[in-house]
């Protein structure tokens, strides 16, 4: 089951990527919910499948252009996997161009994403994976 959910968070990503939400709604649980970085101005969690897709464009609206959201890095973690995606962006104010790194602590339940947790920190990510090195 564990390589079907690095496959899972593959394809969902590629999803969001092409701004599918047909797509990115069948890995969802209807139950998802999505944790936001600790830094965001609104914690979380963010309930459902239509709330979590809102939290997502709601995130990409801050840059005047954003490029796709690229896998670095996928662990295993069993009924979870760890994830580093980095991606490119301008600011809308600013036109900075800038390069981050996010990681993704994706839980499953039936083979549906039950719930993402997002973490500027890899070390914290991989603590909440059960990853610690």
């Amino acid at each position: 089951m564990s390589e079907q959910n690095v496959e899972i968070v593959r394809r969902m990503i590629d999803a969001y990527n092409r701004r599918d939400r047909t797509a990115w709604f069948a890995f969802m649980d209807p139950e998802i919910e999505t944790w936001p970085v600790e830094t965001w101005p609104e914690s979380g969690p963010f309930k459902g499948v239509d709330v979590s897709w809102d939290f997502y464009a709601q995130s990409d609206e801050a840059w005047k252009e954003s490029g796709a959201y690229e896998i670095v890095e996928q662990i295993d973690a069993g009924d979870a996997v760890f994830v580093c995606v980095r991606r490119d962006v301008r600011g809308k104010e600013s036109a900075a161009e800038i390069e981050f790194r996010l990681y993704q602590v994706a839980s499953f339940r039936n083979g549906k994403l039950i719930r993402s947790r997002w973490f500027l920190d890899r070390d914290r990510a991989l603590e909440a994976a059960g990853l610690s090195e």
